[in-house]
């Protein structure tokens, strides 16, 4: 069943509301169709022997000539009863049939003549009617003239009669026959009537989920972008409600992560007093080698405040985005480190706008191509752009990361041992400010070890539209 059902919710609901609305204008056909029944199903035992009382009387007493006209005057309303004439000792046995209403049909017959042979009661065949279809149209049908009413036979009776003359004839009641079958009279009325609901529904189904798509949107939005608009307040009400309670919950991320930005922001500032005191208190040591040694670890830890306050800076300013080039600024980046000595390559291509915030998105990209240069010699850079993303490749020779720490580098503070070490001066920021930004962006960063060499760092970042 869940194989069968669509898996977004627009889908769902086009689905059980199609099955719904055309099954209950079957059902009403149904209804329709069985209120045409009713004159060949209510009845009871009395007055169908009675019927059956009447016929035999008028084919006892009128011409031969005139027994089909008889009898289609009286098929016209009430129970159909179908005559069969059988020759002598033809006639079908029926073994168990019902002696009781033998006798009453005879009694009802009043004709010493006339003899009833059998009364047999059994369901319809429809094997030689209209097929199992409509037998299970007819079963529905009966259902609903059983609910409004109590005598109803739907048995066909079959009886078997001789006249004075001796010939037999077989009388059989037709309730069935009466039933007017779903597909000859009623396809044309569901074809329409199913198109009309499809059609109406998807319009329906549209209109209602639209506004959700909004906040899927929103939601994604959000995802990469804190500081996004606040999602529109309007529709239904409870689109409405939903929309507001998401605005909510956006202000109250917003406002824990700003707060606990200020908080990382305001310890890194406020230790650097006590910093420069032991700083201070290192200058006057007696012995050279434990002073150095001081010095060096309170550099260390200058360093980490500052990436610190710097990371926290970046992370809570609001800089807006905007279009810029990014071919060109990798351009400008390359050409700068380039001019510092620096061993990079990167062959400028087209123009390609990006929306981005730019100082943000500079400084990813120096922290990036910086961890090539300085932990595998050189960097060479590409960049390729596809309708839907932009593919930024730094590649260099080094070892690179190893693979069981792929996830662990994007830490603050996770520096690696021995190639990633406290003597080359970082302090495990760059790659998680590279991803903090790349993921603002609504980007990822991949690494890759390719089969010839070195270590590739893969940027993707989406084209939105």
């Amino acid at each position: 069943m869940k194989r069968l059902m669509p898996g977004s919710l627009a889908g769902r609901t086009l689905l059980i509301l199609f099955i719904g609305l055309t099954l209950s204008h079957i059902v009403s056909i149904l209804v329709f169709t069985s209120e045409k029944m009713e004159t060949a199903v209510l009845t009871s035992e009395q007055q169908l022997l009675e019927r059956m009382a009447i016929l035999t009387r008028l084919l006892c007493d009128a011409p031969e000539s005139l027994h089909a006209p008889i009898l289609s005057a009286m098929n016209r309303d009430g129970v159909p009863i179908d005559v069969t004439y059988v020759a002598n000792g033809s006639a079908p046995i029926y073994p168990n049939h019902i002696e009781s209403l033998r006798q009453a049909l005879e009694q009802q017959i009043g004709r010493t003549q006339v003899h009833v042979l059998a009364v047999h009661i059994q369901e319809p065949d429809w094997h030689h009617a209209f097929g199992t279809l409509h037998r299970w149209l007819f079963w529905i049908e009966m259902q609903i003239i059983r609910a409004m009413h109590t005598e109803v036979i739907d048995q066909e009776w079959h009886v078997v009669v001789q006249l004075p003359n001796q010939k037999q004839v077989l009388l059989t009641s037709l309730p069935a026959g009466n039933h007017v079958p779903l597909f000859r009279h009623a396809t044309l009325s569901v074809l329409i009537m199913s198109v009309a609901i499809l059609l109406f529904v998807l319009v329906m189904v549209r209109h209602m989920t639209r506004p959700w798509q909004k906040i899927i949107q929103a939601a994604e939005v959000f995802g990469q972008d804190v500081y996004a608009k606040p999602l529109p307040e309007e529709g239904a009400t409870e689109i409405v409600h939903a929309a507001r309670i998401f605005n909510r919950m956006n202000q109250r991320i917003r406002a824990f992560v700003e707060e606990q930005l200020q908080m990382i922001a305001a310890i890194s500032h406020d230790l650097r007093t006590p910093l420069t005191q032991l700083r201070l208190m290192a200058e006057f040591s007696t012995s050279a080698e434990e002073r150095m040694r001081m010095i060096a670890i309170l550099d260390e830890m200058e360093k980490m405040f500052t990436a610190t306050l710097s990371f926290a800076r970046d992370s809570a300013a609001t800089e807006p985005k905007q279009s810029l080039n990014l071919s060109g600024l990798l351009a400008a980046i390359c050409s700068d480190m380039v001019d510092a000595g620096a061993l990079v390559q990167f062959d400028e291509g087209d123009k390609l706008p990006y929306f981005c915030r730019p100082m943000a998105m500079k400084r990813a990209m120096v922290n990036l191509i910086d961890n090539a240069i300085q932990y595998g010699g050189r960097a060479d850079v590409r960049i390729t752009s596809t309708p839907d993303r932009v593919d930024i490749q730094i590649q260099d020779p080094g070892a690179g990361i190893p693979e069981a720490e792929w996830d662990n580098v994007m830490r603050p503070f996770r520096r690696l041992e021995p190639s990633r070490n406290r003597h080359t001066g970082g302090v495990g920021m760059g790659l998680a400010i590279a991803h903090s930004v790349i993921h603002d962006h609504g980007g990822e960063i991949r690494f890759v070890l390719p089969a010839a060499g070195g270590f590739l760092v893969k940027v993707v970042l989406p084209l939105h539209k």
